[in-house]
């Protein structure tokens, strides 16, 4: 483990790893600690603890994202050809991404119903200026077209807890669509108006708990997940 960072896979190609909330995935004009910085000295440092020199600078390629306040697992590539090889079924949706929420709903209307899995197409709208994204209608200019599952797993007072299964990868999507479904995510300041964190929930209430995809040099399907935030909510 590499500062705050869990490793759960690596190899010469690849390492996959938990992002902790807080900690971008890559630099930003902030300069803090980012995920990538962290992952190269964890490289650094297993060289050295096997005696393996290194010819310069580690190469870690970021490609796909969570946002900063987002835990969750993400893949990195070690070599340009892995680098090629994810991007490649990235943007082919061959990718399989399972999110956790904690959303927040007004318990005078319809509770949501549990079990229920629901498909959701929404055209969003990124305003790169203001770093926020909006529903808009199909055919607006610019928008692209996001899709997600989800299914509520659990209620518990005016919280429930919900499982995304991300078919897109859209600018603040999942926060978007389940703003749009319900209040929003529990801890979400930017889209939901009953922002505030209750009853002991702290930061972003998302979580990104499954990771499948197909390794880009031996051609093996792997899989990893996690589980914080469904256990915090009581879900084993």
């Amino acid at each position: 483990m590499v500062s705050n960072v869990e490793i759960l896979y690596e190899d010469d190609d690849i390492i996959v790893c938990i992002k902790p909330a807080g900690m971008p995935s890559q630099g930003d004009k902030r300069g803090n600690k980012d995920l990538v910085r962290e992952l190269k000295k964890h490289i650094v440092v297993e060289a050295l603890k096997h005696k393996i020199k290194l010819a310069g600078e580690p190469y870690v390629a970021v490609v796909h994202r969570l946002d900063r306040n987002v835990r969750g697992i993400m893949v990195y590539a070690k070599t340009k050809r892995a680098a090629a090889g994810l991007s490649k079924q990235i943007n082919g949706n061959k990718f399989a991404k399972i999110y956790m929420a904690v959303v927040s709903f007004d318990p005078d209307k319809e509770e949501p119903q549990i079990g229920v899995r629901k498909n959701k197409v929404s055209y969003l709208l990124h305003d790169k200026v203001k770093n926020v994204s909006t529903v808009v209608d199909e055919g607006t200019k610019e928008a692209e077209r996001a899709e997600l599952n989800y299914e509520v797993v659990k209620v518990t007072g005016n919280k429930a807890l919900v499982r995304v299964e991300l078919i897109t990868g859209r600018h603040h999507q999942i926060r978007l669509q389940m703003s749009d479904e319900f209040n929003g995510i529990v801890g979400d300041t930017k889209y939901n108006d009953d922002y505030r964190n209750i009853d002991g929930w702290s930061g972003l209430s998302l979580e990104a708990v499954m990771l499948s995809f197909i390794h880009p040099v031996s051609g093996k399907k792997l899989s990893f997940s996690t589980s914080a935030i469904g256990k915090e909510f009581g879900e084993i």
